[in-house]
């Protein structure tokens, strides 16, 4: 490769990525993105709409008792890509799974289904992986897809893209390419053909329920990237530089510097992606944060009738994702909503998968309070960037008359403020304990996290790829 293009720095970071290379912090947190995703997989795997993308593909694919790629909690067999496609939508179908704020992105659902695909995929094909190779290919994946994102994901957001997929494709394509030891020339291509295929639309927030299929879409996409570089076939070698039809001029109109991206493998942005502790959009939760303090302050609960008005001032981003009217129209509108987080969670004095059950969405003091709540950007908010997209001022004001003020700028879960691993630890033991029996989810997370110990990681993923009931 001759001149070093932001396309061609992504593939020689890839190509020349070791396990050596990864400090113990950023192979420990790999660890723990892998679990919280599996985690949230496994949960996605009993959701309503997750069942319809898995009846789809069994009805347009023969079943097989041969070989193939495996989803979680079934033993149905698939194509590579249409595992790959299942289980990313799995990952995202409860707004659960991990975020890098700044990047706009949720790297876990987009590349480990290409990962676990693939690792079944070399298994057919008579090659084991090992813990560290599939740990390097998951660090080249989202550091990837987190520095395109980086550079890209809020315009994405302000234009209307998902951001998540389509810069989620590139670290799809990276970590495939990785893991098939493909060359600098094929990974190059491999990047090339996944730009040519990025898409996801933002408007699918509002009730669709393809919001929660675009990762998924983007890691199938990437997948059957890497399989074409192997095969020969050829990408955008300049895709995301180009000035005219390249990545990112077209999706977000910015214009990529000489020196952008040279920071590959020397600052980590593996370590800025942090684990969700409320199972909705990460723009709500600096939110949900002062409302917890607020029923804590309280020692229980409000009810409608405590609370005269509310008024949050967010980022002109913020307002624009999730500070639209918000209408009762199932859960993927309930995660997406500001208004409704902020109500259930003053109501309940929680925010957990309970808040988001049709039960819950469709309550009449719910629905009631929502009324009370008004969402107006705060363009003071706006001059912090991308690190302060989360920035919200919440001004409540009580029936009584006085008034309380919490501001926030970076929630809980976020980079600034990390859960602890023994939270994410917890968090994966309650997701999948809906599935599998204690005993099962306590081993399943022991051999998450050392995975880089083990010689085959098929003997470790074969614990989540059988119909297991919390009775096995």
């Amino acid at each position: 490769m001759n001149e070093m293009t932001a396309t061609k720095k992504l593939a020689k970071f890839v190509y020349e990525l070791e396990f050596d290379h990864l400090s113990s912090e950023v192979q420990e947190h790999l660890h723990f993105c892998l679990l919280d995703a599996i985690g949230c997989g496994i949960y996605g795997s009993t959701k309503h709409w997750s069942q319809k993308v898995i009846k789809t593909f069994e009805d347009i694919v023969p079943k097989s008792d041969n070989q193939g790629a495996k989803i979680f909690g079934h033993s149905t067999n698939y194509t590579p890509d249409h595992a790959a496609l299942i289980n990313g939508t799995l990952i995202h179908c409860f707004e659960f799974d991990d975020l890098h704020k700044t990047a706009v992105i949720h790297p876990g659902a987009e590349i480990i289904p290409v990962l676990l695909a693939l690792t079944d995929y070399l298994e057919m094909n008579g090659r084991n992986v090992t813990g560290k190779e599939f740990l390097t290919a998951l660090a080249a994946g989202y550091e990837v897809g987190c520095h395109v994102g980086m550079l890209t994901g809020a315009e994405q957001l302000n234009r209307g893209f998902h951001p998540s997929a389509t810069s989620g494709i590139f670290g799809a394509a990276a970590a495939g390419a990785k893991l098939l030891n493909l060359s600098e020339e094929e990974i190059l291509h491999s990047i090339g053909i996944a730009g040519s295929q990025a898409s996801g639309l933002m408007s699918a927030q509002y009730e669709a329920m393809v919001k929660r299929m675009n990762p998924g879409k983007a890691a199938q996409n990437g997948l059957l990237s890497v399989m074409l570089a192997k095969n020969g076939f050829t990408g955008i070698t300049n895709v995301i530089e180009a000035s005219y039809g390249g990545f990112a001029q077209t999706f977000a109109d910015v214009h990529i510097k000489d020196t952008d991206f040279d920071n590959l493998g020397v600052d980590f942005e593996t370590l800025n992606v942090g684990f969700k502790p409320y199972p909705c959009c990460g723009s709500n939760h600096t939110t949900i944060d002062c409302t917890l303090e607020m029923v804590k302050e309280n020692g229980a609960a409000f009810k409608v009738e405590d609370i005269k008005e509310i008024l949050i001032e967010t980022t002109t981003a913020t307002k624009h994702h999730v500070g639209w009217e918000y209408k009762a129209s199932g859960a993927i509108a309930a995660q997406m909503n500001l208004q409704y987080a902020t109500a259930v969670t003053l109501l309940d004095g929680e925010c957990t998968v309970k808040q988001y059950e049709d039960r819950k969405i469709e309550s009449e003091n719910v629905n009631a309070l929502i009324q009370k709540i008004n969402i107006e950007p705060n363009l003071e908010f706006d001059k912090s960037g991308r690190s302060g997209r989360h920035h919200i001022r919440i001004t409540t004001t009580f029936s009584d008359g006085t008034t309380k003020v919490k501001e926030k700028v970076h929630a809980k879960g976020s980079m600034v403020e990390p859960l602890t691993y023994q939270e994410v630890k917890s968090k994966f033991l309650n997701l999948v304990g809906n599935v599998y029996s204690e005993a099962t989810s306590h081993a399943l997370l022991d051999q998450l996290l050392t995975l880089e110990t083990s010689s085959d990681v098929i003997k470790v993923f074969q614990i989540f790829h059988g119909e297991l009931t919390k009775s096995g």
